[in-house]
């Protein structure tokens, strides 16, 4: 009895987190959909935040055993069983995969747990030992691609994504690959803004729910720090959540055009993709809470975050030209992906501390990819 009672809130669990974010899914609603009183929840748990870390173990115990079997007498064919694995997890355990996204948010140890069973995952594959920038070019693409297939609705193309990785995404370049000469520090980000009270209350909106999370901050916190009246918040915005909107919205706006004007000064695409590694480290070591706000409109907003990404497929997209109309896609969200994962480790977990020699061994992969 006690056992069906602990899996019935389990189940209620699993199907509300997969469907609201953590913030807003109490006790009682669990409790409610397993139909038990709340009373019973805390002989099993202390807290909620405690039952997601019992679901969240549960997958990552269940995923570890499925990516740790990866099995094939080639690289290659280690390879696609390790990307048809990622990729069939989001297909058959898409719940969990929703509800361990959040949880890798909020609680970086399953991140960092992931981590470490994603660099397993390459030294089976490679019988090796990765380096830094091999084990992300290896794994961000596909991570990337797996979860906008699962999410935003772009094809599922595993060949396509092993031919990366094996061959590099720009092999047809290789033979043109420019000098590469990375500055020690970054590049300077010049910020501007026009000086009236909306975009006072934007600027002002990222800094609070960058810092301290957007269920954590109210529209009485952003007018009081701004200087600002309640009416003049209600003036330009209909609601918190239109407000948050608008933000992810200009980050993309202000990321993409930072990028876009950097991309001018390069020449051929390979050349503009690895200074655009080193623009957009650039422009995230000065607003890295723009990581912390996009990475929770993920479970606030999806479909905000969805156009989010897609903006900046649409602008990779449009110079890909080199690539058929068919690969085009998977390839700029590969290319995103890199540099999504790249940003995190180099800028919030601080693991790349040589950027110009990381930099430069990527340059390497994107031309030639990771072979044996």
């Amino acid at each position: 009895m006690a056992k069906n009672t602990k899996i019935k809130l389990r189940d209620a669990a699993l199907n509300l987190f997969s469907n609201q974010w953590f913030e807003t899914v109490s006790i009682a609603e669990i409790c409610r959909q397993a139909a038990v009183s709340n009373g019973v929840f805390y002989r099993y748990y202390p807290n909620k935040a405690a039952l997601v870390k019992d679901l969240l173990d549960e997958f990552l115990a269940q995923f570890r055993d499925e990516l740790l079997d990866v099995r094939g007498d080639t690289i290659e064919l280690r390879l696609e069983n390790l990307i048809a694995t990622i990729y069939r997890a989001g297909e058959e355990h898409s719940k969990q995969v929703t509800v361990f996204r959040e949880g890798q948010y909020r609680f970086p140890e399953y991140e960092e747990q992931l981590r470490s069973i994603y660099m397993q995952c390459c030294k089976l594959v490679y019988e090796r030992d990765v380096s830094e920038a091999e084990y992300l070019y290896i794994i961000s693409g596909l991570r990337f691609c797996s979860t906008r297939a699962l999410y935003d609705g772009v094809p599922r193309d595993p060949d396509l994504i092993r031919k990366f990785i094996l061959n590099g995404i720009f092999s047809d370049l290789a033979e043109h690959k420019p000098s590469i000469e990375i500055p020690e520090k970054f590049a300077e980000v010049e910020d501007s803004y026009p000086e009236d009270s909306r975009e006072r209350l934007i600027q002002t909106g990222m800094k609070l729910i960058g810092s301290r999370g957007y269920h954590d901050i109210g529209v009485a916190d952003i007018v009081r720090v701004s200087g600002l009246a309640v009416g003049t918040f209600y003036t330009y915005f209909d609601s918190k959540e239109q407000f948050f909107s608008i933000i992810i919205d200009q980050i993309g706006k202000q990321t993409r055009h930072y990028l876009s004007r950097q991309a001018m000064t390069h020449g051929n695409r390979l050349e503009q993709e690895i200074y655009g590694v080193w623009h957009f480290l650039s422009f995230f070591n000065v607003h890295t809470e723009y990581y912390s706000i996009v990475r929770e409109a993920e479970f606030v907003g999806k479909p905000w975050v969805r156009e989010y990404y897609n903006a900046f497929e649409e602008g990779y997209m449009q110079n890909l030209t080199l690539f058929p109309s068919e690969q085009r896609r998977i390839a700029a969200n590969f290319l995103m992906g890199l540099s999504h994962y790249v940003g995190i480790e180099a800028l919030l977990n601080k693991r790349i501390i040589n950027i110009p020699g990381f930099i430069s061994e990527l340059s390497n992969l994107l031309c030639k990819g990771v072979d044996s």
